[in-house]
């Protein structure tokens, strides 16, 4: 794939789309195929602002009759290429930053121990060798507001805490009335981006707090091929016997993120590899925490020392 195509299709995104451009746009898509479709989505997607493939295609595409085209090609060709990977979606507040019900680490944009690497090794998958890496999506009922400044904040935020790179799927105010509301914001974004990457399989990582067990249990009923499994963090103490009955659905609640790699494991998602790297960073982050008191740092040591246990056990 020309590295001339992905500059292409980014000067086209900047400004206003006009009827020519759709047109151009269409023709570039329409004439790839196979894995050079799937690099040149790909590639879109690795942009440092809020010019992502699923801003392209639902907003700055706003001719029907070409989204349809464009759309329908994407589908075939996937159908064709078959199953390539995984994409990780996950939720930012409480699953990344501890920032609404997480109360086990202080507050802010340092990250929760081990979730980066987890998000990194769930998109490197079981192989040695994926076709994508670095490409990691987020999702959030946060409001999109003018120019992409909420996706242009998240990002920055990310940045700092060590994502090279990122694309967000922001809400909209009206997203925000209620948990379900949330999830519904969630879901769409997650059924356009499932339309923008139909070779890929989802892997939903959330958290208790604000309607990500609902996203993941409706992603799990709705698609459950394309969806093999959902993580959420627990940030509200979700007792034990409905932690089993969201297993047996295919939604994992865990405490951390060395138990979730140990499950993701379990399910073909991650390598050992991949799981030893998740425990390294998040212990070796763990002991950089700037605890709030003795008995917040020794609950949630607790907890990792559990899980690292289970792993070896």
């Amino acid at each position: 794939m020309s590295t001339d195509l992905v500059t292409e299709v980014h000067e086209l995104q900047e400004g206003w789309t006009s009827a020519a451009d759709e047109r151009r746009l269409a023709e570039i898509f329409l004439g790839l195929h196979g894995v050079e479709l799937t690099e040149l989505k790909n590639a879109i997607n690795r942009r440092d602002d809020h010019h992502d493939l699923e801003q392209l295609l639902f907003d700055d595409v706003d001719d029907e009759e070409i989204r349809r085209r464009v759309l329908a090609h994407l589908a075939a060709e996937a159908q064709a290429l078959g199953r390539v990977g995984v994409k990780v979606l996950s939720d930012i507040d409480d699953t990344v930053f501890p920032m609404i019900h997480e109360t086990r680490y202080p507050r802010g944009h340092t990250p929760v121990p081990g979730v980066l690497a987890f998000l990194q090794a769930l998109d490197d998958g079981p192989v040695d060798n994926p076709l994508s890496r670095g490409d990691l999506t987020f999702v959030t009922a946060r409001p999109e507001l003018a120019m992409g400044l909420v996706e242009g904040s998240t990002k920055d935020a990310l940045r700092k805490a060590g994502v090279v790179s990122s694309s967000v799927l922001a809400g909209e105010i009206l997203g925000l009335r209620s948990k379900d509301a949330m999830a519904d914001v969630k879901l769409a974004n997650v059924e356009r981006y499932r339309q923008a990457f139909p070779e890929y399989g989802v892997v939903f990582v959330g958290d208790t707090g604000q309607g990500d067990v609902l996203v993941g249990t409706r992603m799990r009923e709705a698609y459950p091929q394309d969806c093999p499994a959902v993580f959420v963090h627990d940030v509200v103490a979700t007792a034990q016997p409905e932690r089993d009955r969201l297993a047996a659905l295919g939604v994992h609640v865990v405490d951390t993120y060395v138990g979730a790699a140990g499950v993701a494991r379990g399910l073909g998602l991650v390598s050992d590899a991949g799981v030893a790297e998740v425990t390294e960073q998040a212990l070796a982050e763990l002991d950089k925490v700037a605890w709030e008191s003795a008995e917040q740092e020794r609950d949630t040591r607790a907890l990792f020392e559990r899980d690292v246990a289970a792993l070896l056990g």
